[in-house]
């Protein structure tokens, strides 16, 4: 049987996801990444952490948030658990330095609001 939960906790677990993949990241370079399966195992659970979770958000808090690329995040959760095979590391690379940090604060300001 499913648990009911909250829009509040799964944009919870959204901001705990991907604060905990800028701390796993934020000394490395792309090729330290790529030696480490423990982190890059740690990476792809939280996309797929970060994806559950967006896809658990009302339609409502959607819309009034487009800033936050919804389909994105959930397409990349898509990607990373049906096609594993796919994952194209150098996307997740520019996905954690270019768009996380960004999309951290974005979480947590909405978290904030509600």
């Amino acid at each position: 049987m499913s648990e009911k939960r909250e829009p509040g906790l799964f944009l919870y677990d959204m901001v705990t996801a991907v604060d905990k993949i800028l701390d796993y990241t934020h000394s490395l370079a792309l090729q330290d990444l790529l030696k480490n399966e423990l982190v890059k195992d740690a990476v792809l659970r939280n996309i797929q952490v970060l994806g559950d979770g967006a896809k658990e958000i009302p339609p409502e808090l959607k819309a009034s948030h487009p800033e936050i690329d919804w389909k994105g995040i959930t397409g990349l959760r898509d990607i990373i658990t049906h096609q594993y095979f796919r994952v194209d590391w150098d996307i997740i690379w520019i996905t954690i330095k270019e768009d996380l940090p960004s999309l951290s604060i974005s979480l947590h300001h909405l978290l904030e609001s509600i």
